[in-house]
Protein backbone atom coordinates (compact mmCIF):
# COMPACT_ATOMS: atom_id res chain seq x y z
CA UNK A 1 0.00 0.00 0.00
CA UNK A 2 1.08 3.55 -0.72
CA UNK A 3 1.66 5.90 2.45
CA UNK A 4 0.46 9.01 0.90
CA UNK A 5 -1.29 10.63 -2.08
CA UNK A 6 0.62 13.39 -4.36
CA UNK A 7 -2.21 15.63 -6.01
CA UNK A 8 -0.29 16.26 -9.57
CA UNK A 9 -2.11 19.68 -10.51
CA UNK A 10 -1.15 20.70 -7.30
CA UNK A 11 2.58 19.83 -7.29
CA UNK A 12 5.32 22.27 -8.19
CA UNK A 13 8.22 19.30 -7.97
CA UNK A 14 10.26 21.73 -5.37
CA UNK A 15 11.05 18.17 -3.87
CA UNK A 16 10.84 19.50 -0.40
CA UNK A 17 9.44 16.49 0.32
CA UNK A 18 12.08 14.13 -0.73
CA UNK A 19 14.52 16.47 1.52
CA UNK A 20 12.57 16.37 4.65
CA UNK A 21 11.28 12.73 4.56
CA UNK A 22 13.52 11.73 7.59
CA UNK A 23 12.82 7.83 5.98
CA UNK A 24 14.10 8.42 2.90
CA UNK A 25 11.17 6.80 1.08
CA UNK A 26 10.01 9.80 -1.06
CA UNK A 27 11.63 9.44 -4.39
CA UNK A 28 12.60 12.61 -6.85
CA UNK A 29 10.32 12.74 -10.07
CA UNK A 30 10.49 10.88 -12.85
CA UNK A 31 10.25 12.42 -16.08
CA UNK A 32 8.31 15.52 -15.32
CA UNK A 33 6.04 13.01 -13.15
CA UNK A 34 5.61 13.86 -9.26
CA UNK A 35 7.59 12.80 -6.44
CA UNK A 36 6.43 9.42 -5.24
CA UNK A 37 6.77 6.20 -2.00
CA UNK A 38 6.93 3.03 -3.69
CA UNK A 39 4.45 0.67 -2.43
CA UNK A 40 7.34 -1.45 -0.70
CA UNK A 41 8.55 1.54 1.18
CA UNK A 42 5.30 1.75 3.34
CA UNK A 43 6.52 0.01 6.32
CA UNK A 44 9.36 2.20 7.01
CA UNK A 45 6.98 5.28 7.00
CA UNK A 46 7.15 6.66 10.33
CA UNK A 47 3.56 8.49 9.98
CA UNK A 48 5.20 12.06 10.84
CA UNK A 49 3.40 13.80 8.47
CA UNK A 50 6.70 15.73 8.17
CA UNK A 51 5.89 15.83 3.80
CA UNK A 52 2.57 16.90 4.33
CA UNK A 53 3.08 20.12 6.72
CA UNK A 54 6.27 20.94 4.66
CA UNK A 55 4.62 21.02 1.45
CA UNK A 56 4.17 24.81 0.84
CA UNK A 57 1.34 23.79 -2.15
CA UNK A 58 -1.03 21.61 0.19
CA UNK A 59 -0.51 19.43 -2.49
CA UNK A 60 0.38 15.75 -0.50
CA UNK A 61 -2.19 13.97 1.76
CA UNK A 62 -1.51 11.32 4.11
CA UNK A 63 -3.45 8.02 3.60
CA UNK A 64 -2.76 6.54 7.17
CA UNK A 65 -4.85 6.63 10.14
CA UNK A 66 -4.24 9.74 12.13
CA UNK A 67 -6.20 11.95 14.50
CA UNK A 68 -5.25 15.92 13.95
CA UNK A 69 -5.05 18.77 16.47
CA UNK A 70 -7.91 21.15 16.28
CA UNK A 71 -6.60 24.37 15.26
CA UNK A 72 -8.90 27.33 16.19
CA UNK A 73 -7.75 29.33 13.12
CA UNK A 74 -5.98 28.36 9.73
CA UNK A 75 -3.38 30.79 11.33
CA UNK A 76 -0.24 29.75 13.29
CA UNK A 77 0.78 32.00 15.96
CA UNK A 78 3.62 34.00 16.56
CA UNK A 79 5.34 33.94 20.07
CA UNK A 80 7.51 36.91 21.13
CA UNK A 81 10.75 34.65 22.58
CA UNK A 82 10.48 36.81 25.53
CA UNK A 83 6.79 35.81 25.73
CA UNK A 84 7.35 32.05 25.18
CA UNK A 85 10.40 32.06 27.94
CA UNK A 86 8.91 33.70 30.41
CA UNK A 87 5.80 31.41 30.28
CA UNK A 88 8.26 28.34 30.02
CA UNK A 89 10.69 29.65 33.37
CA UNK A 90 7.58 30.81 35.16
CA UNK A 91 6.54 26.61 35.53
CA UNK A 92 6.84 25.80 39.10
CA UNK A 93 6.44 22.06 40.75
CA UNK A 94 3.09 22.44 42.78
CA UNK A 95 2.89 20.65 46.17
CA UNK A 96 -0.27 22.90 47.60
CA UNK A 97 -3.58 22.19 45.91
CA UNK A 98 -7.01 23.62 45.72
CA UNK A 99 -9.62 20.93 47.09
CA UNK A 100 -11.02 21.04 44.14
CA UNK A 101 -11.16 18.58 40.61
CA UNK A 102 -9.63 19.55 37.10
CA UNK A 103 -12.46 18.38 34.95
CA UNK A 104 -11.64 15.92 32.42
CA UNK A 105 -12.45 18.03 29.60
CA UNK A 106 -10.08 19.87 30.79
CA UNK A 107 -7.37 17.10 31.30
CA UNK A 108 -8.38 15.89 28.07
CA UNK A 109 -7.26 19.29 25.91
CA UNK A 110 -3.44 18.93 27.65
CA UNK A 111 -3.70 15.12 26.92
CA UNK A 112 -4.36 16.61 22.91
CA UNK A 113 -1.52 18.57 22.99
CA UNK A 114 0.86 16.61 24.91
CA UNK A 115 0.55 13.67 22.22
CA UNK A 116 2.51 15.94 20.16
CA UNK A 117 5.65 15.42 21.77
CA UNK A 118 8.65 13.94 20.01
CA UNK A 119 9.03 10.13 20.02
CA UNK A 120 12.02 7.91 18.82
CA UNK A 121 10.99 7.14 15.43
CA UNK A 122 7.87 8.93 15.89
CA UNK A 123 6.15 5.66 17.27
CA UNK A 124 4.78 7.36 20.13
CA UNK A 125 4.67 4.56 22.49
CA UNK A 126 3.33 6.28 25.70
CA UNK A 127 -0.14 5.35 26.71
CA UNK A 128 -1.78 7.60 29.55
CA UNK A 129 -3.49 6.52 33.06
CA UNK A 130 -5.29 9.28 34.51
CA UNK A 131 -6.00 8.59 38.31
CA UNK A 132 -9.06 10.87 38.50
CA UNK A 133 -10.63 9.77 41.66
CA UNK A 134 -9.12 11.93 44.52
CA UNK A 135 -9.60 9.05 47.10
CA UNK A 136 -7.62 6.43 44.23
CA UNK A 137 -4.80 9.01 45.02
CA UNK A 138 -4.92 8.43 48.39
CA UNK A 139 -4.88 4.90 48.09
CA UNK A 140 -1.58 4.68 45.67
CA UNK A 141 0.18 7.34 48.35
CA UNK A 142 -0.43 4.79 51.17
CA UNK A 143 0.25 1.83 48.95
CA UNK A 144 3.77 3.47 48.15
CA UNK A 145 4.64 4.01 52.00
CA UNK A 146 3.83 0.51 52.19
CA UNK A 147 6.42 -0.12 50.00
CA UNK A 148 8.75 2.25 52.03
CA UNK A 149 8.03 0.62 55.19
CA UNK A 150 8.83 -3.36 53.62
CA UNK A 151 12.29 -1.25 52.71
CA UNK A 152 12.95 -0.15 55.71
CA UNK A 153 12.44 -3.74 57.16
CA UNK A 154 14.60 -5.32 55.13
CA UNK A 155 17.98 -5.73 54.62
CA UNK A 156 17.94 -4.11 51.03
CA UNK A 157 20.32 -1.56 50.23
CA UNK A 158 18.07 0.97 48.32
CA UNK A 159 19.85 4.62 47.95
CA UNK A 160 16.48 6.22 49.40
CA UNK A 161 16.56 4.07 52.34
CA UNK A 162 17.82 6.70 54.69
CA UNK A 163 14.90 9.21 53.79
CA UNK A 164 12.31 6.88 54.01
CA UNK A 165 12.05 6.76 57.96
CA UNK A 166 11.14 10.26 58.11
CA UNK A 167 8.40 9.93 54.69
CA UNK A 168 6.81 7.20 56.63
CA UNK A 169 6.35 9.09 59.81
CA UNK A 170 5.18 12.23 58.19
CA UNK A 171 2.81 9.93 56.42
CA UNK A 172 1.32 8.55 59.40
CA UNK A 173 1.10 12.12 60.89
CA UNK A 174 -0.79 13.26 58.00
CA UNK A 175 1.20 14.64 55.59
CA UNK A 176 1.13 13.32 51.77
CA UNK A 177 5.05 12.92 51.34
CA UNK A 178 3.86 10.64 48.29
CA UNK A 179 1.05 13.07 45.97
CA UNK A 180 1.07 16.06 48.33
CA UNK A 181 -2.62 15.74 48.85
CA UNK A 182 -3.03 16.38 44.67
CA UNK A 183 -6.26 14.79 43.67
CA UNK A 184 -5.31 13.74 40.60
CA UNK A 185 -2.08 11.51 38.91
CA UNK A 186 -1.22 11.46 35.08
CA UNK A 187 1.13 8.18 34.59
CA UNK A 188 3.21 7.25 31.92
CA UNK A 189 3.23 4.12 30.41
CA UNK A 190 4.66 1.93 27.25
CA UNK A 191 4.95 -1.85 26.27
CA UNK A 192 7.96 -2.45 27.95
CA UNK A 193 9.77 -3.73 25.36
CA UNK A 194 9.69 -0.38 23.67
CA UNK A 195 13.25 0.84 23.60
CA UNK A 196 12.67 4.05 23.89
CA UNK A 197 9.49 3.97 25.96
CA UNK A 198 11.27 5.63 29.60
CA UNK A 199 12.71 8.96 27.22
CA UNK A 200 9.79 9.10 25.20
CA UNK A 201 7.80 9.74 28.04
CA UNK A 202 9.73 11.86 30.09
CA UNK A 203 9.52 14.31 26.93
CA UNK A 204 5.63 13.78 26.81
CA UNK A 205 5.04 14.21 30.39
CA UNK A 206 7.39 17.38 29.84
CA UNK A 207 4.49 18.86 27.38
CA UNK A 208 1.91 17.74 29.71
CA UNK A 209 2.98 19.94 32.58
CA UNK A 210 3.88 23.02 29.88
CA UNK A 211 0.68 22.89 28.36
CA UNK A 212 -1.07 22.31 31.47
CA UNK A 213 -0.09 25.84 32.60
CA UNK A 214 -2.06 27.50 30.25
CA UNK A 215 -5.33 25.82 31.53
CA UNK A 216 -4.22 26.59 35.34
CA UNK A 217 -3.59 23.43 36.14
CA UNK A 218 -0.03 23.12 38.58
CA UNK A 219 1.85 19.74 38.66
CA UNK A 220 4.60 17.81 40.20
CA UNK A 221 6.75 15.10 39.17
CA UNK A 222 6.31 11.99 41.81
CA UNK A 223 9.24 10.62 41.41
CA UNK A 224 8.78 8.64 45.02
CA UNK A 225 5.66 7.33 43.69
CA UNK A 226 7.19 6.08 39.84
CA UNK A 227 10.25 4.21 41.29
CA UNK A 228 7.66 2.36 44.53
CA UNK A 229 5.61 1.46 41.09
CA UNK A 230 8.52 0.23 39.39
CA UNK A 231 8.85 -2.75 41.69
CA UNK A 232 6.15 -3.16 44.05
CA UNK A 233 3.33 -5.43 42.87
CA UNK A 234 0.49 -4.44 45.01
CA UNK A 235 0.99 -0.29 44.05
CA UNK A 236 1.34 -2.15 40.31
CA UNK A 237 -1.64 -4.68 40.59
CA UNK A 238 -4.01 -1.43 41.45
CA UNK A 239 -2.81 0.56 38.38
CA UNK A 240 -4.17 -1.81 36.35
CA UNK A 241 -1.65 -1.23 33.30
CA UNK A 242 -2.81 -2.78 29.96
CA UNK A 243 -1.01 -6.39 29.99
CA UNK A 244 2.39 -5.66 28.82
CA UNK A 245 2.87 -2.33 29.63
CA UNK A 246 5.48 -1.17 31.92
CA UNK A 247 5.31 2.33 34.15
CA UNK A 248 7.51 5.11 32.86
CA UNK A 249 6.99 8.00 35.00
CA UNK A 250 4.23 9.58 36.68
CA UNK A 251 3.15 13.30 37.60
CA UNK A 252 0.77 15.10 39.96
CA UNK A 253 -1.64 17.92 39.20
CA UNK A 254 -4.34 20.30 40.11
CA UNK A 255 -5.95 23.40 40.64
CA UNK A 256 -2.66 25.48 42.73
CA UNK A 257 -3.25 26.81 46.09
CA UNK A 258 -1.51 29.37 45.49
CA UNK A 259 -0.06 31.76 42.50
CA UNK A 260 3.19 32.35 40.98
CA UNK A 261 4.35 35.80 41.88
CA UNK A 262 7.77 35.93 39.69
CA UNK A 263 10.76 33.82 38.64
CA UNK A 264 13.87 32.49 40.96
CA UNK A 265 17.06 32.34 40.26
CA UNK A 266 19.07 29.29 38.83
CA UNK A 267 22.52 28.82 37.97
CA UNK A 268 23.92 30.10 34.72
CA UNK A 269 24.16 27.70 31.95
CA UNK A 270 27.20 25.65 32.25
CA UNK A 271 28.68 25.09 28.40
CA UNK A 272 31.19 24.08 26.66
CA UNK A 273 31.81 25.40 23.14
CA UNK A 274 34.12 23.46 20.92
Amino acid sequence: MTVISIEPELCTNCEICVEICPMSIILPSKEGETPYSPEDAAEYCAKCGHCEVFCPEGAISTLFDSTYYQLQDDEFPTIPPSELGKYMVMRRSIRSYKDESVDKDTIEKILDISRYAPSGMNKQPVHWTIVHDPEDVKKIAGLSIDWMREVVASEEDHPLKPLMPGLISAYEMGVDPICRGAPHLVIAHTPAESPTGYTDSIIALSWFELAAQVFEVGTCWAGFLAIAAASYKPLIDELELPQGNAIQYCMMFGHPEHKVKGIPGREPPRVTWK
